[in-house]
């Protein structure tokens, strides 16, 4: 049977990346008229506008950055991650062969990274939902932990698409 499952989860912007958000925009603002300010008593009056506006799309181009959905989709034995910035570009994270997991289960005050492993971070910050792992070997990054957000109806398929021999802290 052809199991396919898919699930995006909404990045929570917290008060660190508010910050950055507003000192991104005041300071393209800030830029955009020191070179109207600068260049508006000169011959160069056309291109101050133009590189205001530059600035303005700029830091509208670095904001729209922290807007970010992580989209986990299951088919048959492959966890694929996909970050999607923006609603406009998508970038594959990693993808998991569930055949390769030693190990799955949640997030809790108990839950260590260790030294050698490659950590993948898929998660979306917002503390009412809960965050889960999953160990294992990946072709090209080696020993790898994944650490996303995902549905009671996904994590159920990929409990059941685990091997058994896979621990399982839940």
């Amino acid at each position: 049977m052809d199991v396919f499952k898919e699930f995006i989860v909404k990045k929570e912007i917290g008060t660190r990346e508010r910050l950055s958000i507003l000192f991104i925009m005041v300071g393209a603002v800030a830029l955009g008229f020191s070179f109207i300010g600068l260049l508006l008593g000169t011959a160069l009056r056309s291109i101050s506008v133009i590189l205001a506006l530059g600035c303005g799309w700029g830091g509208w181009k670095l904001v729209t950055k922290f807007f970010v959905e992580y989209e986990y989709a299951l088919t048959n034995k492959d966890l694929d991650i996909d970050k999607i910035t923006n609603q406009a570009s998508r970038k594959r994270l990693c993808t998991v062969d569930m055949t390769k997991v030693t190990e799955y289960g949640r997030i809790d005050e108990d839950f260590a990274v260790g030294g050698d492993e490659t950590v993948v971070q898929a998660t979306a910050n917002n503390p009412e939902l809960t965050d889960f792992f999953l160990r294992f070997d990946h072709k090209d990054h080696g020993k790898t932990v994944l650490l996303f957000t995902p549905s009671t109806e996904l994590m159920d398929l990929i409990m059941t698409s685990a091997p058994r021999n896979a621990r399982n802290k839940l």
